[in-house]
């Protein structure tokens, strides 16, 4: 596959990064492209001609999510929401795992690698199991449970460590410089733009025309870049007459765009929320340029997240994930809009403790914590294990005292067994309905 950088002009044959490794500018797929819809195709295919070409195509019904006009909240004045949660494993990053799996069973490669936080992890994972290919994400020891579940359920083996997420997404980057493994990170694959400019086009294809503005969340500035990118090939192909006000939901906790854009900006010391904690993406230069030229950004904090989730759930019956309803929080701070579109990017089951703790009443105690509740899945599966072989089996980036207090916890709070077997001491887990 062909890469050609928007800048100095080099081109470039199957490379895994986003921007080009002589002058850091963008590098965009060179392919033949045309507008037109292929309604005999399913999932993001749909769009085949507007996308880069493979032999090896997988989908699992992504994309043509719906578009719904606010019923409550913004009656009568032109908002919309689009409601990405609706996707296979419930988040937008199944419009890009298609064209990876695709790129990655074109190239031979038997298995990809990638630094994930959660949701990019998830959906390689998923369409990665239908065709057999293996997977291992490095994430962030902050990932929340349900995402974690999602990736291992999937087959994918987890590997959680304390480090940040650009941190991972280097140690990725070094384990596939040979090409026999793929990288399949969001910020190392041009691929991720080309999967999730459809957003754009499906905005474009439900309203007949372009909104005034899009509200999206901003974490690394991959979706900007790609609902950029999706506009303008619509107004370059004279579909489209503009590209419309793109702003940009940043955290508090890591206003990194803000801080260039604006005179004034509200910082705060929060845990940053999941996808939005990037400090210093590959992209940022460009990023930059296309909020300077056609956009705008806002920062809201994590009870303004968890505010705005709440009120799509009792006003318009939808649930998101808090890092997705930033983008709500965004408007609300932004001043209301008429003809705007709020990007939904995640299912709210994929994070639902960050902002509401359902009901639990039947456990003796709230189970708290990933490490634990891998500890605990791996010695039901695998029972008698000693301290130390829980350590070695776990795989995770995690130190043996670390696993040692997590047994004893685990003693404690009636989940797990210790027993003495020839002076050596083993555990086992308890059959308790309600630890999963």
């Amino acid at each position: 596959m062909q890469f050609k950088c928007s800048s100095c002009g080099e081109v470039f044959w199957d490379i895994k990064r986003i921007t080009c490794p002589y002058c850091n500018s963008l590098l965009t797929s060179v392919f033949e492209w045309h507008f037109s819809i292929r309604e005999d195709l399913k999932g993001i295919w749909r769009f085949a001609n507007m996308l880069p070409r493979f032999e090896n195509t997988i989908t699992m019904g992504e994309a043509n999510t719906p578009l719904l006009e606010s019923s409550r909240l913004f009656k009568g004045m032109n908002v919309y929401f689009k409601d990405e949660g609706r996707n296979p494993t419930g988040s937008f990053r199944d419009r890009v795992a298609p064209l990876i799996i695709a790129d990655a069973l074109d190239t031979g490669v038997k298995k990809l690698i990638l630094a994930s936080d959660g949701n990019m992890g998830a959906s390689i994972a998923a369409y990665a199991a239908r065709v057999g290919l293996k997977v291992t994400v490095y994430g962030p020891s902050s990932m929340e449970d349900a995402k974690a579940l999602l990736i291992r359920a999937y087959g994918a083996k987890l590997i959680l460590s304390d480090q940040s997420i650009e941190s991972l997404l280097e140690t990725v980057s070094r384990k596939t410089a040979s090409g026999k493994t793929y990288n399949a990170s969001t910020l190392h694959n041009p691929l991720s733009i080309e999967g999730l400019k459809t957003i754009a086009y499906e905005i474009f294809l439900d309203l007949k025309r372009v909104p005034e503005k899009v509200f999206l969340p901003l974490g690394s500035g991959v979706t900007l870049l790609a609902l950029y990118k999706g506009f303008k090939e619509l107004v370059d192909a004279g579909v489209a007459d503009r590209i419309p006000r793109l702003i940009g939901i940043e955290h508090c906790g890591s206003p990194k765009y803000s801080q260039v854009l604006k005179e004034r900006v509200e910082k705060c010391r929060e845990p940053v929320l999941t996808g939005l904690g990037y400090s210093q993406p590959y992209i940022k230069e460009a990023v930059l340029k296309i909020i300077e030229d056609y956009g705008d950004v806002v920062v809201i904090d994590s009870s303004g997240a968890v505010k705005a989730a709440k009120l799509l759930s009792k006003k318009e019956g939808l649930f998101v994930e808090p890092s997705s309803a930033v983008s709500l929080a965004g408007f609300f701070k932004y001043g209301e809009v008429e003809d705007s579109v709020i990007l939904l990017t995640g299912h709210g089951l994929k994070a639902p403790l960050l902002y509401t703790r359902p009901n639990r009443k039947r456990f003796s105690t709230p189970f708290p914590g990933i490490t634990k509740k891998m500890i605990l899945e791996l010695i039901s599966n695998k029972p008698g294990l000693t301290g130390y072989e829980v350590w070695k089996h776990l795989g995770i980036d995690v130190t043996p005292q670390a696993v040692y207090q997590h047994l004893r916890d685990l003693v404690e709070m009636g989940y797990v067994e210790a027993k003495l077997d020839a002076g050596v001491k083993k555990y086992f887990a308890r059959h308790i309905e309600s630890f999963t």
